[in-house]
Formats: C-alpha cells, structure tokens, sequence
C-alpha cells in the first residue's frame, strides 16, 4: 500500500514534500545510536516530538564523545529517512543540537540518509563539501562512509 505524506519544511521557506511509504514504517518512531567500526550511526525517524530530539541527542552524544576522549575521529551516518516532526520547533532543536562544533569538528564524514524528494535534490545541488554527502539508500550511504579515506 502506497500512503502519500504532505510534511512542512520550515528550515528556510516554506514548502510542500511529498514522500511514499508504507503508513506503519513512517510513523513507527526509532530514536537511537549505534556504532560500527569508526562509523557512527544515528537514527531520529519516525514522528519526533521536542523530547524525542532530547532522547536521541543525549545517547549521540555520549557515542561521539567516547570517540573524542580517545583521541579517535569518526564518520557519521544520520539516518531521518521518514523523519516527520511534529513541530517546526523540533527542526530547529535538531539543528541546534547537531550542528555542534565539537562533535562536528571530530567528524571525517557524514552521510545523511533522507527521504527521496525536493529536500534532497536541494540539498545534493548546493553541497560544495566532498566529506559531506546525501543519500536515500543504506547501503550506499555506509559503503561511502566505509569507503571514505
């Protein structure tokens, strides 16, 4: 079953995204962190609420800091394909939160898994970093970032 989805994007104006899914997978809520090698991968999807941002940044967090007391730099694969706030409000804590000098300035690369659309092509277009970069499929995003020297 294909669900259409309308989802407001407040970062810098006002737009309509429109993203396909099963209903179930798009609401169902995963707020976590795991790591594999020097790959740190994070997850904030699903229908997110203020304290949902607060939840999932406070496990980041401690991930990337155990890298940082070491000494170790890192990659990181941010995971918001099906991200859906609940607010504009909670955009904004995101980007708060994870646009960090000292976790960013740890970091080799990041590759943000997003939604297929409008957002993406966006964001693909004006990116001029060669250690940051945009995907909507997994298994690329993580080969990149294992890849990435």
């Amino acid at each position: 079953m294909v669900i259409r989805w309308r989802v407001f994007d407040f970062i810098g104006f006002l737009r309509i995204i429109e993203t396909k899914g099963d209903d179930s997978k798009l609401i169902e809520k995963n707020v976590n962190t795991e790591v594999s090698g020097d790959i740190i991968v994070t997850h904030l999807i699903g229908q997110i609420k203020i304290e949902d941002v607060n939840d999932w940044f406070n496990g980041f967090e401690k991930v990337c800091r155990q890298f940082i007391s070491g000494g170790r730099e890192y990659k990181l694969l941010v995971d918001r394909k099906g991200y859906i706030p609940d607010h504009f409000s909670v955009q904004k804590e995101w980007k708060d939160k994870f646009f960090n000098n000292t976790i960013l300035k740890h970091s080799k690369a990041i590759g943000f898994l997003l939604e297929e659309g409008e957002i993406m092509n966006h964001l693909k277009q004006s990116n001029t970093k060669g250690s940051i970069e945009f995907f909507d499929n997994y298994e690329q995003a993580f080969k990149w970032l294992r890849d990435f020297k």
